[in-house]
């Protein structure tokens, strides 16, 4: 079992220093290896000393043994002298292409790391109740707006009943009126933001299956969600997580809706047959 592993099975264990140790070294895998004790310490703002027992409660003798491991756990692409520059950190006066290389390598990072803490067993019963639903509503605020109604807009697409609205005073509304027979998906990558915590309490309440979508580990929403979907992005000054969680919500997006046209292809195929026929009519999209 690598590193990376031992920390995610270990992780409801932990106390809140050692979560926030295995936090950084689970979303920044790349900055994180060969880093020392005291640039850890320093970053994540612990002492040396909860740095050693954090790695001893995973089963290494002590830090140095625990980072020699989990740095070689690394592919020789993401730290070896042919690895591309550092673009995970843009800085002002970029030029385009170092700001290309940023967008691309925070977007393939946050894929390669969304699948890493992305368990498939819940995939799978989110998968499942996700079908047996007479409706599903996704929730968002900000820039996780834009994935719900992304997500609105495929689900709709199979004839599955789906809402997504951007106010959250109509959230609230629609929230409401869930029932044991729905499913609502709360999409916000913190895990805390006030106005979705509170749309999952609502559906929590009114009985219907509560998925959630948040970064990996412990955080308000996943505590109260019944399926936690765990994302991963890596952190920047330019706010490049904004950029990368966004893919990796779409990813597991995506992923939820095509694993259900998998299994009820030949239900669904008329619809994705008619929908697409309707768009070809209007805007004549060869």
């Amino acid at each position: 079992m690598d590193s990376c592993a031992q920390i995610r099975n270990a992780y409801a264990g932990f106390s809140k220093s050692q979560k926030r140790i295995a936090d950084y070294f689970l979303q920044n895998a790349q900055h994180a290896s060969g880093k020392t004790i005291d640039e850890v310490a320093e970053r994540v703002g612990v002492s040396t000393a909860t740095i050693v027992r954090f790695a001893r409660s995973i089963g290494f003798s002590g830090y140095r043994d625990f980072i020699m491991r989990f740095t070689a756990a690394i592919p020789e692409d993401a730290h070896g002298a042919d690895n591309m520059p550092n673009y995970l950190d843009a800085i002002p006066g970029d030029s385009i292409a170092q700001i290309m290389g940023h967008i691309y390598a925070t977007s393939r990072q946050s894929i390669d790391q969304t699948m890493g803490v992305c368990d498939e067993a819940s995939v799978a019963l989110a998968v499942d109740k996700m079908r047996a639903a007479k409706r599903i509503d996704f929730f968002g605020m900000g820039a996780s707006s834009i994935i719900a109604q992304d997500a609105q807009q495929k689900f709709l697409r199979i004839n599955k009943v789906s809402y997504a609205f951007s106010s959250s005073h109509v959230q609230a509304t629609a929230t409401s009126t869930l029932t044991p027979e729905d499913v609502c998906v709360v999409i916000s990558y913190s895990g805390e933001t006030s106005d979705a915590l509170r749309i999952a309490e609502i559906s929590k309440d009114a009985g219907a299956t509560v998925i959630s979508i948040t970064k990996f580990g412990d955080n308000s929403i996943s505590r109260i969600a019944d399926i936690n979907l765990f994302v991963s992005s890596p952190e920047s000054e330019f706010r490049s997580a904004a950029t990368g969680s966004r893919i990796s919500q779409l990813c597991v997006i995506d992923i939820l809706y095509t694993s259900i046209v998998s299994l009820e292809y030949d239900r669904v195929k008329q619809y994705l047959d008619s929908s697409r026929k309707a768009l070809n009519t209007r805007y004549k999209i060869k």
